[in-house]
């Protein structure tokens, strides 16, 4: 039994990477031009800006570091809530993108002695601040650029590419508005609500999941409820210097590569690209971001030929570092954890 389930922790990991790296290596075999890779010369200016992109990868894991702390009134080490982060990322590497590792997070804060109560209540803020921070960017992103410019043109990619953002950013806004009201306000009304819901014929068979979902949600608004402005202000800028720090990876490879004359543009497609990844099927969007990165950050890049270049090196920094740390830490915490947990 232990065999097998060690057989699938591994293809967990292995399927996701397959599906993307064979999606670069089809836009090699594709795109392969001997031409375009002969401009490319790797200087000390190349070396130093994908280290700068490497920094801002570091610089999201930091944001998201500081948030699990003052998330957890800093009854977590540093180094328990860097792990907390790793182990969250990996949960997220190895399960679809529109599933997301958030539910996980409240076995990785669980087991680090922390109250499932207390753990529950702190996954939602994160789903709220991480929710909230798309939901308000976008009306800011469009007072500095064009709808037009922002979705590429009028093509059948520009417009699938609006119509799937549209319909994303209309579920978040929804979320974030039913979080915001279950968390502060009414959590009995959207318990409820969330109920109802599930008692529809073709949505009964996660009844109980929902019925967990809103007992939740119950527990962990009067966890959060009366907090203040120096709680939630650490959380806010984290959240922004991790989301921040994700979309600068791309600016810094671009730049590593080739002259950029519009990094707000390049920043802001970035963010329609990650929010359209969110409701991806596949584990870690794997696949999926890869064409997305062609399609819609392809024209910003000169020479074809190095689209799967810095495709992959995007992927190295965002995706498959996390595969990689996950699978070395996840055996020894679970291992730990769980005898701990065994021996009590």
């Amino acid at each position: 039994m232990e065999k097998s389930s060690q057989s699938l922790n591994i293809w967990k990991i292995l399927l996701p990477t397959f599906i993307g790296v064979g999606v670069i290596l089809y836009m090699f075999g594709k795109e392969f031009n001997i031409e375009d890779l002969k401009q490319i010369s790797i200087t000390g200016h190349t070396v130093f800006w994908i280290f700068i992109a490497f920094c801002f990868m570091l610089g999201r894991d930091i944001g998201f570091t500081i948030r699990y702390r003052y998330l957890t009134e800093k009854q977590l080490s540093w180094k328990q809530c860097l792990k907390v982060t790793f182990l969250a990322e990996f949960g997220t590497a190895i399960t679809p993108s529109s599933v997301g590792g958030s539910s996980m997070a409240v076995i990785f804060l669980s087991k680090e002695n922390i109250p499932v109560g207390k753990s529950t209540a702190m996954v939602f803020v994160t789903l709220l601040l991480d929710e909230l921070f798309f939901v308000v960017t976008f009306p800011v992103l469009l007072l500095f650029i064009p709808v037009s410019e922002l979705f590429g043109d009028a093509s059948t990619v520009g417009t699938s590419v609006f119509i799937f953002f549209i319909v994303a950013y209309i579920m978040k806004a929804l979320l974030c508005t039913l979080l915001i009201i279950g968390l502060f306000f009414k959590p009995q009304v959207i318990r409820w609500l969330i109920i109802k819901i599930f008692r529809l014929p073709f949505l009964n068979r996660w009844h109980r999941s929902a019925v967990k979902a809103g007992d939740d949600l119950i527990i962990s608004s009067r966890e959060i409820r009366g907090k203040t402005l120096s709680y939630w202000f650490p959380l806010i800028v984290a959240t922004i210097l991790s989301w921040f720090s994700r979309y600068l990876v791309v600016n810094s490879l671009f730049i590593a590569f080739f002259p950029v004359y519009d990094n707000l543009l390049i920043f802001a497609r970035q963010f329609v690209m990650w929010v359209l990844m969110m409701i991806s099927p596949t584990p870690g969007a794997s696949g999926i971001s890869e064409v997305v990165f062609k399609q819609y950050l392809g024209e910003f890049i000169p020479f074809v030929g190095v689209v799967p270049i810095i495709a992959l090196l995007w992927r190295l920094l965002t995706y498959y570092n996390y595969l990689f740390v996950g699978a070395i830490i996840v055996p020894r915490w679970a291992k730990k954890a769980f005898s701990k947990k065994k021996e009590e």
